[in-house]
C-alpha cells in the first residue's frame, strides 16, 4: 500500500509540474508583444482582362484554357494598368508542363522551359513564373506564349499575382511550406529509420523492416518535395527533379509490397513479390520509351497512375480479407495504418472533386506521413518487444551453461562445443581434479568441501580463465579448454595452480590439493574424446606421484 501512495505522489507530481510549465507558455504567448512580420507586404490577385490571339472572347478570371495552335502553343495579352504599380512590381503565376516567354511591349523579358531537352523526354516541368515590371510600363502591352506539348496543359494560365518579390516569396512559403516540411519530416524519420537499421545489422538482430520503412519514407520525401512548388528556392534544375518525382512515384510503392509480404503469417505474400517484379518491369520499360523518345513520363502517366491505383486498391482489400476473413490479427498495425491513410486519402478526393485546378493538397500529405508514423510506431514497439525477448532469452541460454557454485562453464556447453568440434585444429585439454574432496566431505562436513571446491575453481578462472574456457565436468573435475597454449607454458601454469590452492586451502586441511594433466590434439585425432582420454590419463599419473 506504501508504495502504491508514493507511485501516487509522483504521478500527481508529475502533472503539477507539466501544469506549470504549459501555464507560463501560455501566459506568456498571451502577454508577450507582438513584433513586425517579415510579409507585411501584400499579394494581389491581378485583376484584368485577358485576350487570347486565337480567340475572340476575352477572358477576366484565371485558371483559365486559352486557344492554341497545332503546336500547343497559346499566346495572351493584357494592357499593364498604371494602377498595379501600387500593388507592386512584380508578377508572378505557375506554368504547368510549359515553357514560357514573356514580352513587354515587344520586348523579351523572360523565357522560361525547354521542350525538348533529348533522352530526357520532351516535358517542360512545372516551375514558377516571376519577373519585375520596367518602373515605366504603365500602358504597354504584357503578352505571354505558353507552350506545352501536353493536351491536358495547352493554353491553360493559371491566377497571375502582383507584389513586391520577397511578398510573393512568402506567399509561396505560407501556401505550400506545410508540404515541403512534411517531406522534410518524411526524409528526416527515415534517416533515423536506416540508423535503426544499421545499428541492427551491426549486431546481427532482424531489421528488415526499418530498411523498407526508411525506403518508403526517402521516397515518399523525394516526392513530396517535388509536388511542393518549393523547389525553386533551391535549385534551377526543374526538369530533373520532375523526372526524378516521376521515378520515385513508380517506386514508392515498392517498400511497402515487401512490408506486406513480410508480414506475420500473411496469406498472399506471393501476390505482393508478383507485385513488385510487375512493378521493376514496368519502370525500366518506361524508361526504356523515354530514351528511346516513343513515349514519356508524362504521357504514360495516365495508365502508370491507373496501374497503380490496381495495385493499392488490390492490396488494401487483400489487407482487410486477411484481417477480418482470415482472422489474422497480427497484421494489425498495417489494418491502423491503412485505415487512417485512406481517410485522409478520401477527404483529399473530396476536396480536389470541388476544387478542380487545385494541386497536391494538405490531406493527402498529412495522411501519408500518419500512415508512415503509425508503421514506424508499431515496428520499433515490435522489434523492441523481440530484442528484449531476445536478450532474456540469451540471458537464461547462458545460466543454463553456468555451474552456478563456481562460475565455470557446466558440462552441457562442454558437450555443445565438443559436438561442434572440428578435426586438425589446435586444441589443449587440461583435466583438474581436487585431492581428498570426499574426505573432506566426511570429516568436515559438506559445507567445508563447498568451499574447498570455490577457492579452488576461483583460482582455476584466475589463472587460465583468459586463455580458453574453464568448465566444472562434475563434483571434483575441472577442464580447462584452450587454443594455441604452448606446452612449456601451460606447464608453468600448472605449477602456479598447485602453489595457488595449497596456499589458499591451507586452512581447511593439509590434503587439499590439485592434480593435472594435459593433452594436445594431434592431426590424428577424430574426437574430443580422443584427447580427453590422454589428459585423463596424465592426470592420473600426477595425482598418483602427489599421493606417494
Amino acid at each position: 500500500m506504501g508504495e502504491i501512495r508514493e507511485q501516487k505522489k509522483i504521478s500527481v507530481g508529475l502533472w503539477v509540474f507539466l501544469l506549470v510549465i504549459f501555464s507560463f507558455l501560455v501566459i506568456s504567448w498571451r502577454y508577450s508583444p507582438t513584433e513586425h512580420f517579415f510579409d507585411e507586404e501584400g499579394v494581389y490577385e491581378l485583376e484584368t482582362v485577358w485576350h487570347g490571339e486565337r480567340q475572340s472572347e476575352s477572358v477576366d478570371s484565371l485558371p483559365a484554357v486559352f486557344a492554341h495552335d497545332e503546336n500547343g502553343t497559346a499566346t495572351v495579352y493584357t494592357t499593364i494598368d498604371e494602377k498595379w504599380m501600387e500593388q507592386g512590381n512584380t508578377l508572378c503565376f505557375r506554368a504547368s508542363q510549359e515553357a514560357v516567354r514573356v514580352w513587354i511591349d515587344g520586348s523579351l523579358v523572360l523565357e522560361q522551359g525547354n521542350l525538348d531537352i533529348g533522352i530526357f523526354g520532351q516535358a517542360p516541368s512545372s516551375g514558377w513564373v516571376m519577373f519585375r515590371l520596367p518602373a515605366d510600363s504603365g500602358g504597354k502591352e504584357l503578352r505571354i506564349e505558353l507552350s506545352s506539348p501536353y493536351e491536358n496543359y495547352q493554353g491553360l494560365l493559371h491566377k497571375v499575382y502582383i507584389g513586391t518579390k520577397a511578398a510573393l516569396l512568402f506567399a509561396v512559403l505560407h501556401t505550400y511550406g506545410l508540404g515541403f516540411a512534411v517531406a522534410c519530416l518524411l526524409i528526416a524519420i527515415s534517416v533515423v529509420l536506416f540508423l535503426f537499421y544499421l545499428l541492427f545489422f551491426v549486431r546481427k538482430i532482424p531489421g528488415s523492416q526499418f530498411l523498407l520503412l526508411a525506403v518508403f519514407g526517402m521516397l515518399a520525401g523525394i516526392w513530396m518535395l517535388g509536388e511542393s512548388h518549393m523547389l525553386q528556392f533551391f535549385t534551377g534544375k526543374l526538369a530533373a527533379w520532375y523526372n526524378m518525382t516521376m521515378i520515385v512515384i513508380h517506386l514508392m510503392p515498392l517498400p511497402l509490397l515487401g512490408i506486406m509480404e513480410k508480414l506475420p503469417d500473411y496469406s498472399y505474400g506471393r501476390i505482393c513479390r508478383g507485385g513488385r517484379y510487375f512493378l521493376m518491369g514496368y519502370l525500366i520499360m518506361l524508361i526504356g520509351l523515354q530514351v528511346s523518345g516513343i513515349r514519356d513520363f508524362m504521357q504514360m502517366l495516365n495508365i502508370s497512375l491507373m496501374i497503380l491505383l490496381l495495385i493499392c486498391v488490390g492490396n488494401l482489400f487483400l489487407i482487410y480479407w486477411e484481417f477480418f476473413h482470415n482472422h489474422n490479427k497480427k497484421i494489425l498495425p498495417m489494418v491502423v495504418a491503412i485505415t487512417i491513410f485512406s481517410v485522409f486519402a478520401c477527404m483529399e478526393l473530396t476536396h480536389g472533386l470541388i476544387n478542380i485546378h487545385r494541386a497536391l493538397g494538405s490531406y493527402l500529405q498529412v495522411g501519408v506521413l500518419a500512415f508512415y508514423v503509425v508503421l514506424c510506431v508499431f515496428s520499433i514497439r515490435t522489434t523492441f518487444d523481440l530484442y528484449v525477448q531476445g536478450l532474456q532469452s540469451e540471458y537464461y541460454k547462458k545460466l543454463s551453461y553456468v555451474d552456478q557454485m563456481t562460475g565455470c562453464m557446466n558440462r552441457r556447453a562442454f558437450t555443445e562445443r565438443e559436438d561442434s568440434w572440428v578435426p586438425g585444429g589446435n586444441d589443449v585439454l587440461l583435466m583438474i581434479d581436487l585431492n581428498d574432496l570426499k574426505e573432506i566431505n566426511d570429516v568436515m562436513g559438506h559445507h567445508v568441501g563447498d568451499v574447498y571446491i570455490k577457492k579452488c575453481s576461483d583460482a582455476i578462472l584466475d589463472i587460465f580463465g583468459k586463455l580458453g574456457d574453464c568448465y566444472r565436468m562434475g563434483g571434483d573435475e575441472f577442464l580447462f579448454w584452450g587454443t594455441g597454449v604452448p606446452e612449456e607454458k601451460l606447464e608453468k601454469l600448472e605449477e602456479e595452480l598447485r602453489s595457488r590452492v595449497q596456499e589458499a586451502c591451507k586452512d581447511i586441511s593439509p590434503v587439499c590439493g590439485v592434480a593435472s594433466g594435459h593433452a594436445a590434439a594431434t592431426p590424428e585425432d577424430r574426437s574430443v574424446e580422443e584427447i580427453l582420454k590422454r589428459a585423463d590419463e596424465k592426470m592420473y599419473e600426477n595425482k598418483r606421484y602427489v599421493k606417494m
